[in-house]
Order: structure tokens, then sequence, then C-alpha cells
């Protein structure tokens, strides 16, 4: 399949899951957002080494377009995706969901995303650039 075929895909579920995606409750979204996240760094074990790089570290996740959030916990060498987090996140990064997954895809050049303004990025700068580095590895 042609890469055009891929994004025109990839664009059209994202329209039609953008309603879903607002009433869809939190938990199962975040499960679902971990098993896939680990998924991801579990085929690259070179930069799951990396991530240790970032232990303690939290990231906050805010779908502008769909109202939701999660935060993506780094300890040791796993990532974790919870709903809710207590505390002060390290991290804030916002922009619209379809952004925010290409991102964690590898698909979306984190540098051309925040010089668009298509992401927000607040916080710890040098945590959200190793995170950008690990991300645009992929």
């Amino acid at each position: 399949m042609a890469s055009e075929d891929k994004n025109r895909i990839m664009e059209s579920f994202f329209n039609l899951a953008r309603i879903p995606l607002r009433f869809t409750p939190l938990l199962p979204e975040a499960v679902f957002a971990s098993v896939f996240i680990s998924g991801i760094f579990d085929k690259h074990p070179r930069l799951k080494e990396k991530l240790k790089e970032l232990d303690g570290k939290v990231f906050e996740f805010s779908a502008i377009d769909i109202g939701k959030r999660f935060y993506l916990t780094i300890e040791g060498s796993e990532a974790k995706v919870f709903p809710y987090f207590a505390g002060e996140p390290d991290v804030i990064m916002k922009g619209e969901a379809k952004t925010l997954f290409y991102l964690l895809l590898g698909k979306e050049d984190p540098d051309t995303v925040f010089f668009s303004r298509r992401l927000e990025i607040n916080g710890d700068t040098a945590a959200a650039i190793l995170l950008k580095n690990i991300l645009a590895s992929l």
C-alpha cells in the first residue's frame, strides 16, 4: 500500500474516531494506550534503554480537540500510561489527538509540529527534548 494511501486511511480514521473518543471512558483508553506504547518500545530495545534517562518523569498529553488527556510515566526502562495523575507533570504537551498519536508512532517530526504551532510544550525542556529525540528515532 502506498504511503499516500496509508495517510488517507489514517486521516479518515481520525475524522471518524473523533466523536466516539470524546465519550469513551478514560480507563479503557489508558489501558489501550499503555499496551500500544509498550509495544512500540518493545520493538525498539535500544530506545527502551534510553527511557532510563527519563526515569521518574511524567508527561501529560492533552488532546485539545477531544477534551482528553493522559499521563505517560517513565519507570526505569518502562513507559506506562495512566488516565489521572495527582501531582504536577514534568512536561505538558497539547495538540490535536492525531498529532499526539503520530508523535508517539514516530510518524510526525516533533520539531515540525512544535514550530508549526500544532503542538504546545510546557515544563521541563530537557526532558521534553530527550523524549522528542527518542520518538524521532522510531
